[in-house]
């Protein structure tokens, strides 16, 4: 249970009245995060623009249809915004009504962007809504707006994941991974709630190097 708050010990606690309060994150620590977040996408745009770029020329040469795939998620406060990633599925392959998200092996997704996704480097224009101020670099995943409403149905406290950014990565990725279950989305949470209760600098670059880890042992899966 390391790294997760259970649902069921959140009521009657002091971590239900912290939740309840709107207030997870001080000024200081948001503005922390906040200028993190710039200086870590600003230099990681600078540095891997060659190789986006060089991704950009591969996904125009090997599928047919646009570079960019945008798509409205949610973040912060319930806030909508248009989300981007380098195209990884074929066109016209929008999510069929009441999935929760792509499945592995999903028949709609052309071989180089099952590469993408595999190593998630079909995430690395998402720096620039980090940048936007859309996203943070970790935080909850950024859910499909009919994710979220199914996810909520089931288990009203996944609002609580809207008190801080969406992110790129996460305490909850890093430590569970791909889901596509509504079972699954419940130990999802309380991942997501450990993190959000559990805030520091600190383990936002934790959560980095364990990311980086994960990717160095070729272990991705798309998402």
């Amino acid at each position: 249970m390391e790294g997760r708050v259970p649902l069921e010990s959140i009521s009657g606690s002091g971590k239900l009245a912290a939740l309840k309060s709107g207030r997870v994150l001080s000024r200081c620590q948001y503005l922390c995060k906040r200028a993190f977040d710039l200086g870590f996408s600003i230099a990681a745009l600078i540095l891997f623009a060659p190789f986006g770029f060089l991704i950009a020329i591969l996904v125009k040469l090997v599928s047919e249809g646009p570079i960019f795939y945008s798509q409205v998620r949610v973040t912060q406060g319930g806030r909508l915004f248009t989300l981007y990633k380098f195209r990884t599925m074929r066109v016209n392959a929008d999510q069929p009504q009441g999935t929760m998200s792509t499945k592995e092996n999903d028949p709609r997704i052309y071989p180089f962007g099952r590469f993408l996704r595999r190593y998630h480097l079909d995430e690395f224009p998402q720096l620039w809504n980090v940048i936007k101020g859309d996203m943070s670099i970790v935080g909850p995943r950024a859910e499909y707006i009919k994710t979220q409403e199914i996810a909520k149905k089931h288990y009203p406290e996944f609002a609580y994941r809207e008190l801080v950014p969406a992110g790129i990565t996460g305490w909850a990725q890093i430590r569970q991974g791909h889901v596509d279950q509504i079972e699954d989305y419940r130990i999802k949470l309380e991942h997501d709630l450990y993190y959000i209760l559990n805030y520091s600098l600190w383990m936002d670059l934790q959560v980095i190097f364990l990311t980086m880890i994960a990717f160095l042992r070729l272990r991705g899966h798309g998402i």
